[in-house]
């Protein structure tokens, strides 16, 4: 499959190149000019997909607006959205959550079992952490360093309520973070410190939680204005840092390399539509919504292209 015309982004540089894309079976075979008729994109934005590194089907069915919604709606959110790489696109992995309802034995036969990805829903709201300390008798944070859960590549889901001490010990692990801009907002719980995850180096990503709605341009304008407006300190994320937590940083605490590049899964979105912003980064994260997302490219295969989905063809 060619891809003609692509303006390829490089979102570590801002550089636009004007290049084919040319995909054999689910990976990327070239990238520059190739002879020969593909589907020509006229120009278009060609970037990463974005990574949602958490979502929970089964509750965001239930949370959207009182209406089961099937499962298979949800995923074509995902796909509309631009999502290339999701929580269930996971092998191997352990996932943790209610851990304030967990005796210490039945966690540690719980913890006995870990596998080699583990993401742990934990550190929402005060009321939790108050009870994880009640039985454990210490810091959640703690409670995870002891039990050899931070031993593993482990995932903080929500972590909202993590002070300093905690995010250090963490940090100390080599932990990721996924925020849930859309729940937080939904459930009027605080952010967590951006500015203390980028101080300790924590990689994060974004994921849309338990709501049925995915839409990762307003996930990153969420995160930006808090920062400008709760923080008080716009410098705290950019613009670019924003869509590199979204995709590249999201892909990887996934597992996965979200770069177009050749000998890479051909995952990839096209974007269609022109701002008034100079600087690609705010035009892309400001000027642009999902409505924007005019192709999703996953592992070679168009899942949709203009709304329209390649099962539905």
């Amino acid at each position: 499959m060619l891809f003609k015309n692509c303006n390829l982004l490089n979102l570590k540089t801002g550089e636009l190149t004007l290049t084919d894309i040319l995909v054999k079976g689910e990976r990327i075979e070239k990238l520059g000019e190739t002879k020969g008729n593909g589907i020509d994109l006229g120009g278009k934005i060609v970037m990463p997909g974005f990574a949602n590194c958490y979502l929970n089907y089964e509750r965001a069915s239930l949370n959207s607006f009182n209406k089961v919604v099937d499962e298979s709606v949800l995923f074509k959110k995902n796909i509309l959205s631009g999502v290339c790489f999701d929580f269930f696109d996971v092998k191997d992995i352990t996932f943790i959550e209610n851990l304030e309802k967990l005796s210490e034995s039945e966690f540690l036969k719980l913890c006995m079992g870990l596998k080699e990805k583990i993401f742990i829903k934990i550190g929402q709201n005060l009321n939790e952490m108050g009870e994880i300390n009640t039985i454990y008798r210490k810091m959640p944070s703690e409670v995870l360093e002891d039990f050899g859960v931070l031993d593993k590549a482990v995932t903080v889901v929500g972590g909202n309520c993590f002070e300093k001490d905690e995010l250090e010990l963490l940090g100390g692990y080599n932990a990721n973070f996924v925020l849930l801009p859309n729940d937080d907002a939904r459930s009027g719980r605080r952010f967590i410190n951006i500015n203390s995850l980028n101080r300790l180096n924590i990689p994060f990503g974004l994921g849309s939680g338990e709501y049925a709605e995915v839409d990762f341009f307003a996930f990153m304008r969420e995160l930006l204005s808090f920062n400008s407006f709760v923080m008080e300190n716009s410098s705290l994320m950019s613009e670019q840092e924003a869509l590199l937590h979204a995709t590249l940083i999201g892909a990887k605490i996934l597992g996965f390399d979200g770069e177009i590049k050749e000998g890479n899964y051909a995952n990839f979105i096209v974007l269609n539509g022109k701002t008034e912003y100079n600087d690609i980064f705010k035009a892309i994260v400001y000027g642009m919504s999902k409505q924007n997302v005019y192709m999703t490219v996953k592992n070679g295969k168009i899942l949709q292209q203009n709304g329209v989905f390649a099962m539905e063809k």
